[in-house]
């Protein structure tokens, strides 16, 4: 009988374990990195999302694995070089979270425009200051999109309903319904700036100390693609320096975040950075559906 190993059960629910439980035998409990290099080395399939680093120790100690069915879209949290050496396949996700992903991103977007986080904040702490709290109009503001994939595409379709501007970034796309610029011209040009990009050699610190300096200083920039995309340090001195007015991020380098991390440390200390913990694709309907796809693409590699 096939094994089956599921590292986050939380985010598969009852229906996606009963597809793998008819294709194999199925243990599904959360391990810590130690206990999952001891637990793997008889699984034939593991089951995971982004907080399961599958590294070169847990390739090594994973004797009879065939596949990995990752229940997300980007792939950097496995070897993916070391696993195509040890002959073990990778499947994942088609653009599940695409929805799931884009309205958190404009969450985001509206949070830091209208500074509703901070609002909230003094006033659950019995403040009442109206004039410390006025926001942006997004209407007739231009969006930026780094990276016009699924999600990118999606987010400027929001912004359309409010009446922005779209431009975007992408060397990929020649063609598009919106006017494709240049990274220089968008960071020019942007009031709000949202990162959809994938992370490559290409984009890891795409966004750094030059790049914040030829943003406006009204502007605010949004990234909830990869942490390594824009360049942390040159983040928190973008806003101490007020190169720009705000910025919000929910994926990071290391993960899960140190408490004693410079972005949580500034994050507290100021009014202009909003960070959550990686929940853009943290809905009901998205893990349900994701889980689902990858629980049938194994199912029909088995069946091969």
């Amino acid at each position: 009988m096939v094994s089956i190993l599921v590292t986050e059960p939380e985010y598969f629910d009852r229906e996606t374990i009963d597809v793998l439980k008819s294709v194999g035998t199925v243990t599904a409990r959360r391990l810590a990195k130690e206990e999952l290099v001891k637990e793997i080395e008889n699984v034939d399939i593991l089951v995971c999302r982004i907080e399961t680093q599958v590294d070169k120790a847990v390739l090594d100690a994973a004797k009879k694995l065939k596949i990995i069915g990752s229940a997300t879209t980007g792939l950097n949290h496995i070897d993916l070089e070391y696993a195509k050496q040890k002959g073990v396949q990778i499947i994942n996700l088609s653009g599940t979270h695409t929805t799931s992903t884009a309205e958190y991103t404009f969450s985001l977007i509206l949070a830091l425009s209208k500074r509703i986080p901070w609002a909230f904040e003094n006033l659950s702490n019995g403040i009442w200051e109206r004039h410390k709290f006025f926001g942006h109009t997004l209407h007739g503001k231009t969006l930026g999109v780094i990276g016009y994939g699924k999600i990118g595409r999606q987010v400027a379709s929001y912004a359309k309903a409010l009446g922005m501007n779209i431009i975007a970034f992408d060397p990929y796309v020649k063609s598009a319904d919106i006017r494709l610029v240049s990274l220089e011209d968008l960071l020019k040009e942007s009031d709000v700036i949202t990162i959809h990009a994938m992370l490559t050699k290409e984009t890891e610190n795409l966004i750094g100390e030059q790049q914040f300096k030829l943003m406006k200083e009204s502007a605010i920039i949004v990234n909830a693609a990869r942490g390594q995309i824009v360049n942390s340090e040159a983040l928190i001195n973008a806003l101490k320096e007020k190169l720009i007015l705000g910025a919000a991020q929910d994926v990071f380098v290391q993960e899960p975040l140190s408490p004693t991390d410079s972005l949580i440390k500034f994050a507290k200390e100021n009014s202009n950075l909003l960070i959550t913990p990686h929940i853009a694709a943290t809905t009901y309907e998205a893990a349900h559906e994701a889980g689902l796809e990858i629980a049938t693409k194994v199912k029909e590699e088995l069946s091969k």
